[in-house]
């Protein structure tokens, strides 16, 4: 009876062992810290300067975890919080990990089913061409209303391919989670991209009926489908907060790059179909640069965009130097400038209120490092 007790627990035991061998995981603390000193031209009627944090990346702390359960299966989650770090205030509007939130399964053959609150398809497969925001990170498109700064849909089920000859790609669903309306703020999105050494493409797709916008607050447009969404005088605007639900919210985006020796081409075109109420407009982004790496340490960005829509129009020019002081820790000075058609009041990516004028500048010093 001992011998056969022994036995069992010999057996535990090395089921044990060979359980914990199996099932290797990890879970890593990381973070990006982004600091600086802004100077803007005008915002609202009058120039600015201050500290300003997150800009060139958003601040940012997570927990990304995998384990492994075997037969190339793996368990993934992400967890990430933003925050202000002038302020120590939580950003995201307050949420814990308001960045993402997700877990899912990845396999090594069949790729990976990930669920939660997650950057989206054209986070994935196009932001990786807005030339403007490398060199700045107020050189974003205008109101971001393509949704090109890397953004994120909350209750979404996303399916990434793995990578075959070069092709990879995603689809994903956003539930609206509203009661006896199904379709009532949900979206859903396909895209993808191919590499082949120097050459980098991406195409995407997404529709997202029953989102919103703010036309003065992201493009500085008083009057926006024929109605009057802000008040302004020679010394004052007033966003009327007007939120316009959309209809229809379609946003196809195509981009690209190409490598040659120590610079990078970039471009990227996208078309934005704006629906409301039976009317529809079509927002146009055209957009093209260059990185340029004279040594490992060095890069030099430059990029320009025109942006048109409902008859105006928004040119800007965006430019950047980048020092890398270690693999963690860069230092950089960006500057950008923003002319709309006659009166449209432009403003510099999300962070600055909207300019008085038809014109906006800023110049940047700043500090990004990793953790």
């Amino acid at each position: 009876m001992k011998n056969r007790v022994a036995a069992v627990a010999a057996l535990v035991c090395m089921g044990s062992v060979t359980g914990v061998a199996r099932a290797q995981s990890s879970v890593t603390l990381y973070g990006l810290i982004d600091e600086g000193i802004t100077y803007v031209s005008n915002v609202n009627g009058k120039s600015s300067l201050g500290m300003a944090s997150g800009i060139a990346h958003g601040d940012r702390w997570g927990l990304r975890g995998k384990e492994d359960l075997g037969g190339g299966l793996s368990t993934i989650f992400d967890l990430e919080g933003g925050f202000n770090l002038n302020t120590g205030a939580t950003g995201n509007g307050g949420a814990i990990f308001g960045r993402q939130a997700w877990v899912g399964i990845q396999s090594d053959q069949w790729g990976a089913v990930t669920a939660g609150d997650q950057y989206d398809i054209i986070s994935d497969y196009l932001c990786d061409y807005n030339v403007g925001f490398y060199a700045s990170g107020y050189g974003i498109h205008e109101g971001d209303i393509d949704r090109i700064e890397c953004d994120r849909l909350p209750n979404a089920v996303k399916y990434t391919t793995p990578r075959i000859g070069g092709f990879k790609g995603g689809v994903m669903y956003s539930f609206s989670n509203t009661p006896g309306d199904f379709h009532d703020g949900s979206a859903w999105e396909v895209g993808g991209n191919y590499i082949h050494g120097p050459l980098h493409l991406a195409i995407t797709y997404a529709s997202l009926p029953g989102h919103s916008i703010d036309p003065y607050g992201q493009l500085g447009t008083p009057v926006f489908f024929g109605q009057t969404v802000a008040t302004v005088t020679s010394t004052k605007a007033t966003d009327l907060d007007t939120s316009f639900v959309l209809d229809k919210y379609r946003i196809l985006g195509v981009g690209g790059s190409y490598e040659i020796g120590k610079v990078t081409l970039m471009a990227n075109f996208t078309d934005t179909e704006l629906g409301y109420k039976g009317m529809t407009s079509y927002m146009h982004v055209y957009e093209a640069g260059a990185l340029y790496h004279p040594t490992p340490l060095w890069t030099l960005v430059a990029g320009a965009q025109h942006d048109a829509l409902q008859g105006h129009t928004w040119n800007q020019v965006s430019a950047g130097i980048l020092y890398s002081l270690s693999k963690r820790t860069t230092v950089y000075v960006s500057g950008d400038y923003i002319k709309a058609s006659a009166g449209v009041h432009p403003e510099l990516g999300w962070f600055v209120s909207p300019s008085l004028s038809n014109q906006q500048s800023d110049v940047r010093v700043g500090m990004s490092h990793k953790f």
